[in-house]
């Protein structure tokens, strides 16, 4: 199966005397323009209580897309499994595939950042269980009638979702994992994989390969079918290797906010074996007022190509190359953060340009790409 390209809503919110509503319209542009330019489905990010991610609910935005497209693939996600309860999530889900048959899924994981588990009550050192035990029950549902369970977390009697899934099993579950023991777990089970770089940007060259083949071995011991595997990266394509590089200044500083929110020193990932680990540290989150102080990291534009595998920042030709090593890994989709703080006209242009001279390289004869 040839590369699948996504893109990402952000809802990146840096100035916030812009008023919200004006950011929404950005991202639904997005949407109309992925459903237009032939881009195969789009995920829609959510985070809570700051401007990182001003979407507090990815579910809600989905079912505005599902409702103005009629082939684009549609994902909420990351959905942090930890901040609800699995049945609603469970149903919700079940609801936004009827409205989409066939075209949506969820990606979830346990969550990057203690800060929105402090405000809503949650313990940071029990989300890896209840992202568990949240896991267990909403595959459990969405496959089975009167489902009881007894749980450190959740506990509740017979329980069907209703309506049940339109898909068959069930909505296309994605499990996201960064670190090289999440990714193995997500493998053991069977699972759809959605990885990024575990620092936010700036990953060198070989961490994604050792990930996937970190992945299909972990597949392989396990004797259950292999999933898909979804990875994003941060994309700008341009004419020039100049061209490409004219908002690198916003690729940095999205980076910075990413940081902070996770509570992550760059200087912690100057490694392989500790940008694969699971992030322990924990820097304090400032946040005012709902404004997110973002880190101070540097990061020169030289060498920028031959250092990094993230940021993907070129020309068409660079980009296909580098894309097809990507697709021999075994990676199925690619989601191209694009809207990271832009003009949002440059960014519709950007995909437009993705869609004329990237995409139809990875096109195959049932499934065409990009513009027609």
């Amino acid at each position: 199966m040839a590369l699948k390209f996504w893109v990402t809503a952000p809802f990146f919110y840096e100035d916030t005397r812009r008023p919200w509503a004006d950011v929404l319209n950005d991202m639904l542009e997005i949407v109309d323009a992925a459903e237009e330019l032939g881009f195969e489905g789009i995920t829609v990010n959510e985070n809570h209580f700051q401007n990182y991610v001003a979407n507090p609910s990815s579910l809600t935005f989905s079912a505005l897309a599902a409702q103005r497209t009629k082939r684009l693939r549609i994902m909420p996600g990351i959905v942090v499994l930890p901040y609800y309860n699995p049945l609603l999530i469970a149903s919700d889900m079940t609801m936004l595939d009827h409205m989409a048959p066939g075209r949506v899924g969820i990606g979830v994981a346990r969550g990057g950042s203690p800060y929105p588990l402090h405000r809503i009550g949650v313990d940071p050192a029990d989300a890896r269980a209840i992202y568990e035990e949240s896991l267990e029950i909403i595959r459990k549902v969405w496959t089975e009638e009167d489902v009881s369970y007894d749980g450190k977390f959740f506990s509740f009697p017979k329980t069907t979702v209703m309506p049940r899934p339109a898909s068959d099993p069930h909505p296309q579950l994605f499990v996201g994992a960064q670190s090289v023991d999440g990714v193995r777990k997500v493998a053991a089970q069977g699972l759809n994989l959605i990885t990024a770089p575990n620092y936010g940007n700036f990953e060198p060259h070989g961490d994604l390969q050792e990930l996937m083949s970190t992945y299909d071995a972990a597949v392989a011991e396990s004797g259950l079918p292999r999933g898909e595997v979804m990875v994003l990266r941060h994309t700008w394509v341009g004419r020039t290797e100049e061209e490409a590089l004219e908002y690198f200044d916003d690729v940095v500083n999205e980076y910075n906010y990413y940081l902070s929110l996770t509570g992550s020193k760059a200087t912690s990932a100057a490694n392989r074996e500790s940008r694969q680990a699971v992030r322990n540290e924990r820097e304090p989150v400032v946040v005012e007022r709902g404004r997110m102080a973002p880190a101070q990291e540097t990061v020169s534009t030289e060498g920028l190509w031959e250092k990094y595998d993230d940021p993907v920042m070129s020309t068409p030709a660079r980009m296909i190359e580098r894309f097809k090593t990507y697709e021999a890994m075994g990676v199925d989709h690619l989601v191209c953060l694009i809207a990271m703080g832009q003009p949002n006209s440059a960014i519709i242009r950007n995909m437009e340009m993705m869609a004329k001279e990237v995409l139809p390289a990875f096109a195959d004869a049932a499934h065409p790409a990009g513009i027609q």
